[in-house]
């Protein structure tokens, strides 16, 4: 069997349809998803949110399915995935690991796809030649609408005590890297910024949000390994819950309000 890992850079670059597109063009096929949000009644049969429940239910169906389409961020790296497919956009908010999915990923559809390896990494999967087609032109139309100009709504949130900001965007990528790669050096070098800086913006944040995020037994100012503390893997887990839900919440606002307003545009 065959397995299909897509993961995007954000909401709304159509994940979900292009698992759908996949599967009318992959015969014998089965789909499954992982999510956050307990499964809603009208969502997949097959949707999960524990990885490990959904990695075992995709080897359980080997003798049953061909292919295996899978719609998840959290996989990306920890399934052995014959092709992972990474659904990309210029403008909008992107997830805190946008760059590391990116980089995992052996197709890129939409901001600087890579186009040209589409046709080798898909000879590779040895698919009939119609299916191949399939693929490709399936490919071909979700580029074209990732890539398509068009008028967006932004939507950024920050945490604000007495007038400043004390937590934001960029600090949650710092500490998402500091918690996924085990370093705030390894963190601030991802970010594009120096050791010093990163620790600046962590302790200005500390001392405005009144306790710690970073374990300093680990590794401490001097280096070594780095870790959240509890309240701070809280904060992160709060942050992006919320983000999530402002950013849905104003994109369904932006079409029912300037929809026929901006169509076509």
């Amino acid at each position: 069997m065959k397995t299909w890992l897509i993961a995007g850079a954000q909401s709304g670059v159509g994940k979900t349809t292009l698992v759908g597109n996949l599967m009318e063009i992959l015969p014998n096929s089965e789909f499954l998803k992982i999510g956050h949000n307990p499964r809603r009644k009208t969502g997949p049969a097959n949707y999960f949110t524990s990885a490990d429940k959904a990695l075992d239910f995709i080897s359980r169906q080997e003798a049953s399915f061909d292919h295996c389409v899978v719609e998840s961020n959290r996989l990306v790296g920890k399934l052995d995935a014959d092709v992972v497919i990474f659904l990309d956009r210029e403008e909008g908010d992107r997830r805190h690991d946008a760059d590391r999915l990116r980089k995992c990923s052996d197709i890129i559809l939409g901001h600087n796809g890579n186009r040209n390896k589409w046709g080798k990494v898909i000879s590779g999967l040895e698919l009939s030649p119609d299916v191949s087609k399939g693929v490709i032109e399936v490919f071909k139309a979700q580029h074209k609408y990732l890539t398509s100009s068009r008028i967006s709504l932004r939507t950024k949130i920050w945490l604000r005590r007495d007038g400043k900001v004390v937590f934001g965007e960029g600090l949650a990528r710092l500490l998402y890297g500091i918690d996924h790669l085990g370093s705030l050096s390894r963190a601030a070098k991802e970010e594009g910024t120096s050791y010093r800086h990163a620790w600046g913006d962590i302790k200005r944040a500390e001392e405005r949000l009144g306790f710690p995020l970073l374990d300093r037994s680990v590794g401490g100012v001097a280096g070594g390994g780095s870790r959240l503390t509890e309240k701070g893997h809280q904060l992160l887990k709060g942050y992006e819950a919320i983000k999530r839900r402002s950013i849905r919440e104003s994109d369904r606002w932006f079409r029912e309000l300037f929809g026929k307003i901006i169509e076509g545009l």
